[in-house]
């Protein structure tokens, strides 16, 4: 895996000055995956009329939580149409290095997709609790408190809160399905990069509303 580089799809922080980059070869966020041992045993691995796929859990680094397990990952995309897990091979719940550690709020990455598989990064424990300074545009404010996230101010500035809750609905219903979006995405090669992530965070929104409410028909892959 030393020719590693997610290419198809990353979700940085959601409002990520880096948002719509691709991010050098030397990150420590690509590097981590790079250094994965080619050959593991997966910590479960379950059928979903599509195929199998494999979750696999790393190590994690004592200053990095995950904010999910394995069977949170599954009982999440049981509840997704089998049509959009096609060829979806893979999830890795990462640990977490300390050179993570020392990224920004505003680029450290959640997640990316490569190939039929979806790689979760480990969340650093200082980001629970994190100030921003100013409060963000509405639309970043409601992005985290539709996951249950608080915005909280003092002297300081604004400050995001995240639970185990609500940090656990983010990655599932948000970081999880912006990469299932990239995998579903038929076009993503084709698309320029802003565009990608339009349809990627477009594909969450809508697959989180479907789960949510299981009367609602599920959508098309086009973009509306």
């Amino acid at each position: 895996m030393s020719g590693f580089k997610c290419s198809s799809g990353e979700r940085s922080n959601i409002y990520s000055e880096s948002k719509f980059t691709n991010w050098s070869r030397y990150n420590p966020f690509d590097l981590e995956i790079s250094t994965l041992p080619k050959y593991s045993k997966p910590k479960l691995r379950f059928e979903t009329g599509s195929g199998a796929i494999s979750v696999y859990v790393q190590k994690l680094h004592p200053k990095f939580i995950h904010p999910v397990c394995a069977e949170d990952i599954q009982n999440v995309l049981n509840r997704v149409p089998a049509k959009f897990l096609v060829h979806l091979h893979a999830i890795y719940l990462l640990g977490g290095t300390s050179r993570q550690l020392k990224a920004s709020k505003k680029s450290f990455r959640y997640g990316c997709y490569e190939s039929g598989t979806i790689y979760l990064y480990a969340f650093p424990e200082w980001m629970l609790r994190n100030c921003w300074g100013n409060l963000p545009k509405p639309t970043v404010v409601e992005e985290y408190k539709r996951m249950g996230a608080d915005w909280r101010k003092d002297e300081a500035g604004w400050w995001l809160e995240f639970d185990q809750g609500s940090l656990e609905r983010f990655y599932l219903f948000d970081v999880l399905l912006h990469e299932l979006g990239h995998h579903v995405d038929k076009r993503v090669w084709e698309r320029d990069t802003p565009s990608a992530e339009r349809y990627a965070e477009w594909f969450a929104l809508e697959t989180a509303r479907a789960i949510r409410e299981p009367s609602t028909h599920y959508f098309t892959e086009a973009l509306p």
